[in-house]
């Protein structure tokens, strides 16, 4: 209970709501089957099935650097450095995907997606913060505290196409798009702008005058619709709104030059492949619920031990903006709606085969929202660059992927492919003992067909 008070109190400021992207080891793989269009829409084409039926994937990744954990009990890190919590859950529970001929290929995805990122600047933190006092007096040096809180998360059915757009004797150019229909579900975002403090001595204490700085919140208003303040999940989705989102991409093979004949060139015997995709284009809009807010104009007679009373006990959206309003003498309503950014990126992957069943695959994701803005409600992918080995067949695989991620952290993961399951680990660490909290896994449970003889014909057998 201590460790979870103390993390509240670092997070006070800056938020009040927080909770597959990156199954990395089937990264260029063509066993991905239907999740390929993940990283790119064009893969479907280019999978080695000509139908594959994923019931269940599950996927959750972790970046921060300021949480540990030692003997199931999680810590804090101390020094005075920026902090930042980032992550993501994608949960599916119908996969499908059917290529009528090895020219065309369909696939359909349903998902729930949440994307969760948590930023400060520079501040100091320990295990012994019990009250928002303890943390000023923690920081009773730092020039200000700022930060920002986001949260979005949704329902989303993925439509993807692609097919073969160019084919020579030993090269095959694909192209793949996928629309997505969104419902957003859950939307949260906090924001403490530039909040700065005087200290003053008095006889029997020390007290800590707030004097500058601003303050925002706002969520989504199934919060408010829901009966009795639930989390219905019926009463979510009636109330939510409907959006699009879009991927497009492209994938180019390249075969062994003693290739003679198209029909010689299938998802398997590839060289190299090469693709890069524009994912996760658009945003989910939310309408506004009643109580969020934005609060300027600080009341200079407010003190940290006020500011702790007046938290105590909040269980609502109500709660924290009456308290707000206590605290500052500007007040302001949000809009009546607002939206939050999807992950948008560029994935570029390189897969090699160097036969015998081995791979190689890099991946390079870019994040075109970036992870460091104080402004504008985006969520962004964790991923940056991942080199993945792996030895893999039609039932069985090995993958060792090797990460570094946009928050500057290098992980060294593992999964296993036993005939529909994979498993796999983001960072091997988490088996340690003393660990950093960083790191995820995954794992999905998918069936095609197994018998390596009839994938191959009919792979194999002309148009």
């Amino acid at each position: 209970m201590k460790n979870c008070y103390s993390i509240l109190i670092l997070l006070v400021f800056i938020a009040i709501h927080s909770n597959g992207q990156n199954y990395t080891a089937t990264y260029g793989s063509a066993y991905a089957g239907s999740t390929g269009i993940r990283n790119n829409p064009a893969a479907s084409v280019n999978a080695a099935y000509k139908w594959d039926l994923t019931f269940f994937t599950v996927q959750a990744k972790v970046s921060t650097n300021s949480l540990f954990m030692r003997n199931d009990s999680v810590f804090l890190t101390h020094p005075f450095k920026n902090r930042f919590l980032h992550n993501n859950v994608d949960l599916s529970l119908f996969n499908f995907l059917y290529k009528p001929n090895n020219k065309h290929a369909f696939a359909i995805n349903l998902r729930a997606r949440t994307y969760n990122h948590i930023r400060t600047e520079p501040i100091s933190a320990s295990d012994s913060i019990y009250s928002i006092h303890d943390f000023i007096v923690q920081n009773r040096m730092t020039p200000y505290l700022e930060g920002f809180a986001t949260h979005t998360g949704w329902l989303e059915a993925d439509l993807n196409y692609s097919h073969v757009i160019h084919e020579t004797y030993n090269s095959k150019l694909t192209g793949g798009i996928t629309v997505q229909i969104m419902k957003g579900i859950s939307g949260a975002f906090a924001r403490v702008n530039k909040l700065s403090y005087l200290e003053t001595k008095t006889s029997t204490d020390t007290l800590y005058n707030f004097i500058t700085g601003g303050s925002a919140f706002g969520y989504s208003s199934n919060y408010d619709e829901s009966p009795s303040g639930s989390t219905n999940s019926s009463s979510f989705i009636k109330n939510s709104l409907t959006g699009l989102g879009l991927s497009i991409g492209a994938e180019y093979l390249l075969y062994g030059e003693n290739s003679n004949s198209y029909q010689q060139n299938n998802a398997i015997n590839y060289q190299w492949k090469i693709g890069v995709a524009l994912m996760d284009l658009g945003a989910n809009k939310f309408k506004s619920g009643e109580y969020g807010g934005q609060f300027r104009n600080i009341d200079p007679s407010i003190t940290d031990i006020d500011v702790d009373r007046k938290f105590t006990n909040i269980e609502s959206g109500r709660d924290l903006r009456d308290s707000l309003a206590t605290i500052f003498t500007t007040s302001e309503n949000i809009s009546n709606r607002f939206k939050i950014g999807n992950p948008t990126r560029l994935n570029i992957n390189v897969d090699r085969s160097f036969g015998n069943n081995l791979y190689l695959n890099t991946d390079l994701s870019i994040n075109l929202h970036g992870t460091s803005g104080f402004r504008r409600l985006l969520s962004r992918e964790i991923n940056l660059l991942t080199v993945t080995p792996r030895w893999e067949t039609l039932n069985w695989g090995f993958y060792l992927p090797i990460q570094y991620n946009s928050q500057n952290q290098f992980h060294i993961g593992a999964a296993f492919k036993a005939g529909p399951l994979v498993l796999g680990l983001h960072n091997l660490q988490w088996v340690k003992q003393i660990k950093n909290l960083s790191g995820g896994g995954y794992l999905m449970l998918s069936i095609h067909p197994f018998n390596k003889r009839k994938v191959l014909t009919k792979l194999d057998c002309p148009e």
